[in-house]
């Protein structure tokens, strides 16, 4: 008789669940998936403003035939109260950016001021950015990824003491740092 083989249990990869406001948010998901190479399924929607948690939870069980264990972040801007409100009643880990995200591209390079912006001086403020001059949303040119990439430490760093009542955050931070800790197991 031959030996009895005991098998481990397969360990279910993560899977996360991002829902984006709009094709930005979705470029710089993309560029992370990418970049980190991590043994994690990632899947991002562009829902914009017909976020509910009904949109959620159809969106969790076309993902996983146990939507429970897929981890849900909504990627927004902050701009919009009305949306905000929408996003409260949802559950999700929720990544937003005030005014915009490009409020979290500029914290790559120097701390954010503490000031209200609308989103448009915060796209004047990247454009300001050397290899950002032709900056246009939703496209994020090769050199713009990998300086995101090179420089995603230093926007957590300048971005983790922040929260929403500053005039200007992005919790985007929080996301980057569950990628380090998957990506270091």
């Amino acid at each position: 008789m031959g030996r009895e083989r005991i098998s481990k249990p397969r360990k279910m990869r993560p899977q996360f669940l991002v829902l984006c406001e709009g094709e930005t948010e979705e470029a710089y998901i993309n560029l992370l998936k990418q970049k980190y190479r991590i043994p994690i399924k990632i899947v991002t929607k562009i829902v914009g403003d017909k976020i509910s948690q009904k949109l959620i939870d159809r969106h969790k069980k076309e993902l996983s035939s146990n939507p429970s264990e897929v981890k849900t972040f909504l990627m927004y801007d902050g701009d919009v109260s009305k949306i905000l409100e929408t996003l409260k009643n949802c559950e999700g880990i929720m990544l937003i950016s005030k005014p915009c995200i490009e409020i979290w591209f500029i914290a790559h390079y120097k701390k954010v001021p503490e000031t209200d912006l609308s989103s448009d001086s915060c796209l004047k403020q990247l454009c300001s950015i050397s290899g950002w001059e032709q900056y246009k949303k939703a496209v994020l040119t090769i050199k713009q990824q990998d300086s995101l990439w090179d420089n995603r430490m230093t926007a957590v760093e300048n971005m983790k003491s922040k929260t929403e009542a500053n005039k200007t955050y992005s919790t985007v931070y929080q996301f980057i740092n569950l990628l380090e800790e998957e990506k270091s197991k």
